[in-house]
């Protein structure tokens, strides 16, 4: 079987990732914070040694980080507690629906209102971006750090800083693309950043959360067990505790833990090996005369959009699927971007690879592409 379906969840994890989520399901196994006995300190010790190396990879001189089950998770939280009525919103045309949707859903409330940077405005100067989107009531600045439709890198430290520098907070979704793109907030203006730990960081599924510059003011978005201060009748004011109601998924942290780990260790080994795969692909692509290639000159992470003349995406889908080749079409949970690019109706075939691609399997999914005549 040939996976390229990694911009959804990378299937193929670094050993020590399956190690450590095994070693934390047999060896520790119990939840921090409840408990005084030794297992129950030393998932504690885990959980901040977590903490603190997602804080540094993603450049935060703090350990502000909230753990939650996803990014989605984490975005709701986020605007759910930081907006308030009379808010505009900036975001880009590729924002992921876990960005539109809740902005969206404020929206209809009668709560903010948002405006969208257009895909022809995405080459603005920092200046022209602020004086054409930017209101009296502008508090957030919203970028997907890639695109998860065509791979796009959307992120602009110019962007963040300037926006920052105007008083306007700032906001990455990095969902896409925190594996294979470095950020560092405290120098890119960064205040909020959203991660998921099963995508390109390529933990196991279940972890994702929000880093922050500044400890958060605004309520929780879920009441419960905190394991700490179990005398109040709502979630105590404490951070990060406060804001992670419930029992944490620790196999899933300590996996991050490691994932990053490795991460950090072979960038540059997994970067030089995406880039090779990807020039390789798109060459390949642009050989076929029946194929039209989405964001084709732009920086990107190893994720690429498609579509095969006189195919539907979810067509192309099916017969790469009975090739035993994973990809994935029609509407990526992004319809801002398939609303720029005009792919409303026919959909997206999206082929996203890892380091762990070979030549071999994209020479496999050519094959396929180019009989579809």
């Amino acid at each position: 079987m040939i996976y390229f379906d990694n911009a959804a969840t990378t299937k193929y994890k670094p050993e020590e990732v399956y190690e450590a989520f095994e070693y934390y399901v047999r060896e520790v196994g119990v939840s921090p914070g409840r408990g005084s006995y030794q297992l129950g300190i030393e998932a504690s010790r885990m959980l901040y040694k977590t903490r603190k190396k997602v804080a540094k990879y993603f450049g935060l001189s703090n350990t502000n980080v909230v753990f939650t089950k996803n990014s989605t998770e984490a975005i709701n939280m986020f605007f759910d507690g930081f907006l308030e009525q009379g808010d505009h919103v900036i975001i880009s045309c590729y924002e992921h629906n876990a960005v539109l949707r809740p902005l969206h859903k404020l929206y209809e409330d009668g709560k903010i209102t948002y405006s969208i940077i257009s895909r022809e405005d995405l080459a603005l100067t920092s200046e022209e971006m602020f004086s054409k989107y930017a209101k009296d009531n502008t508090k957030l600045f919203c970028l997907t750090l890639a695109s998860n439709l065509t791979g796009r890198v959307i992120y602009s430290a110019d962007w963040l800083n300037y926006m920052h520098k105007e008083g306007i907070t700032t906001f990455v979704d990095s969902s896409q693309g925190a594996g294979k793109v470095k950020i560092s907030m405290d120098n890119d203006g960064v205040d909020y950043l959203a991660f998921t730990g099963h995508k390109d960081l390529m933990a196991m599924p279940g972890i994702g959360g929000l880093c922050c510059k500044e400890v958060p003011k605004w309520e929780p978005l879920i009441q419960g067990g905190t394991g700490v201060l179990g005398d109040s009748f709502v979630n105590p004011d404490v951070f990060p505790e406060g804001y992670e109601a419930g029992t944490l998924n620790m196999p899933a942290i300590w996996s991050l833990n490691s994932a990053i780990g490795y991460c950090e260790s072979n960038f540059e080994r997994i970067k030089e090996k995406e880039n090779t795969l990807m020039t390789y692909l798109m060459k390949q692509l642009k050989s076929l005369d029946n194929i039209t290639i989405y964001d084709e000159d732009v920086n990107r992470v190893s994720t690429i959009g498609i579509n095969v003349l006189g195919y539907k995406s979810s067509e192309i889908v099916e017969i790469l699927d009975k090739n035993d080749i994973c990809s994935r079409g029609g509407i990526h949970c992004a319809i801002l971007a398939h609303e720029a690019l005009g792919t409303v109706e026919t959909g997206v075939v999206r082929l996203s690879l890892n380091y762990l691609n070979t030549e071999q399997e994209i020479d496999a999914v050519i094959n396929v592409l180019s009989d579809c005549r």
